[in-house]
């Protein structure tokens, strides 16, 4: 009997490893607990070995083909005046800007597509239980399905509450105080095809990056000992990004004028995980 391997999550890590499962004879599900596939996201740069996998799935061209465009790093002042300046890599040389950039889902979109016959994916769904025996584990979904799988992998993110599955009592996540907000704005004329990287004082840093979807990709990092903002509402996150960024120049009020009740926004922490 084929032995079934359960992947939980389906950004990047998750359908790669379906990727090579289903092709080594296996029965792969893989779970997620968004409605469908996520599509947002920001850049990914694939460098060494990621190139390597990617080009014995035959996708190394695809993905290419499908990149941001990014031309390089430009760290700017307040003027946009470039202070320092380094050009996107060519696949040996690899600066800031790598050679293969591509947005997040874009790219799990790709690995989606090449999934093999023996992989199904399962949206709107999440693990909630796990009994290990010797011959397999039990499963038991938030949808309530109870199934046996001969494997399980969770390949999904920092803050899932998939690890405490896998290592009860074990696991311990720790914030580290930088938080960063990604979001979407619209393209503009002084967006000219880099990344350009703005430093202000306070430990706060403001990034805007092309993409090949003809909008601009923008992040805002800062310090902070409160927690919560990866949970905060998206009226609250405003709120916060707004009296933290204030004061701050460049191409700041432009993204903060950007942003609205109905903004897509996403807001993670930097953290060390221990297990």
């Amino acid at each position: 009997m084929t032995e079934r391997v359960l992947v939980t999550g389906a950004s990047i890590a998750g359908p790669t490893v379906a990727y090579w499962l289903d092709r080594a004879g296996y029965d792969v599900v893989v779970v997620e607990r968004s409605p469908q596939l996520r599509l947002g996201g920001q850049n990914i740069d694939v460098r060494g070995s990621g190139r390597e996998v990617l080009r014995r799935m035959g996708l190394e061209q695809t993905l290419l083909a499908n990149g941001t465009t990014e031309k390089g790093t430009r760290f700017v002042d307040d003027s946009d005046a470039t202070i320092a300046a380094f050009p996107a890599g060519d696949g040996s040389h690899d600066g800031p800007t790598a050679e293969m950039e591509i947005l997040r889902g874009e790219f799990a979109r790709i690995l989606v597509e090449s999934a093999g016959p023996r992989t199904e994916y399962r949206y709107g769904d999440r693990v909630v239980d796990v009994a290990q025996d010797a011959d397999g584990v039990d499963v038991t979904f938030a949808s309530n399905a109870a199934e046996r799988f001969d494997l399980v992998l969770f390949a999904d993110g920092i803050r899932s509450s998939s690890r405490e599955l896998a290592f009860p009592a074990e696991a311990e996540t720790t914030p580290v105080g930088l938080y960063t907000a990604y979001g979407v704005v619209p393209k503009g004329p002084s967006d000219d095809g880099w990344w350009r990287w703005y430093n202000a004082p306070g430990s706060r840093v403001a990034n805007l990056r092309p993409d090949n979807l003809g909008t601009t990709r923008f992040s805002l990092s800062w310090v902070s000992d409160d927690g919560g903002y990866e949970t905060a509402s998206t009226e609250e996150v405003v709120a916060a990004l707004r009296a933290t960024f204030a004061d701050v120049g460049w191409e700041v009020p432009r993204i903060l004028n950007s942003l609205g009740p109905d903004s897509e926004l996403y807001v993670d922490y930097l953290a060390q995980v221990q297990a």
